[in-house]
């Protein structure tokens, strides 16, 4: 019972580790706010939002093959796999996002005074607000689960 608690904990802990990041990203992507100094701290963010969705994958696997319910009830759940299918979709929809940081930095570094194009950054903040849109329905997968469902 204790390694269960455990493992969720640190699989919701992963899970908020993850909101947070992206909050904090979609926070600083606002028009007229992102600079070469915004720059550097949405790409150190970047790098924690892909350390957050490591750690949410490794704290579900654990908890599907350690946890209470283990593998016989949890690998035959849809509700398991359509979270799984959201946390991936998630995981694509943030690899634009690296991509379009990473150009930003070449930009940055070639010129004195930088600022990326305005569409450009409501992009970005339309990319970062669709992934929060869809990290929304998985603890209510996770809440139906827990009841039995599935």
């Amino acid at each position: 019972m204790l390694t269960d608690a455990l493992l969720l904990y640190l699989h919701l802990s992963a899970m908020l580790g993850l909101a947070v990041f992206l909050t904090a990203k979609t926070s600083l992507t606002r028009v007229g706010a992102v600079d070469a100094e915004v720059l550097a701290r949405l790409r150190r963010l970047d790098v924690w939002v892909w350390g957050s969705f490591a750690a949410v994958l490794a704290s579900g696997l654990a908890l599907v093959f350690w946890g209470i319910k283990g593998p016989q009830w949890l690998l035959h759940n849809p509700l398991l796999w359509a979270k799984v299918v959201l946390l991936a979709l998630m995981a694509v929809m943030s690899w634009p996002s690296t991509q379009r940081l990473g150009r930003w930095g070449l930009q940055a570094r070639a010129m004195a005074v930088w600022q990326p194009a305005v569409e450009e950054v409501k992009k970005e903040r339309r990319w970062l607000m669709a992934q929060s849109h869809v990290m929304v329905i998985i603890p209510l997968l996770a809440t139906l689960m827990s009841h039995g469902f599935g």
